[in-house]
């Protein structure tokens, strides 16, 4: 495995982490306050992550 291909393996791994523990979050029976806010910061940077390697995806394929 190349380290592009790690790069992209391991920012979508982590994205799939940020919303499952965001998810997880929401779920969990003491679901007010700071575990709310917790849990939209993970989708925050879940959807971040995801923006991230769009970019990352076109910055591979544009000619040098």
């Amino acid at each position: 495995m190349t380290l592009k291909g790690f790069h992209l393996l391991f920012i979508a791994c982590s994205s799939a982490l940020a919303f499952l523990f965001g998810a997880w979050l929401l779920q969990s029976p003491a679901a007010g306050g700071a575990p709310r806010l917790a849990a939209f910061a993970a989708f925050a940077v879940g959807i971040a992550l995801v923006v991230y390697e769009t970019w990352f995806l076109k910055y591979l394929r544009r000619p040098r």
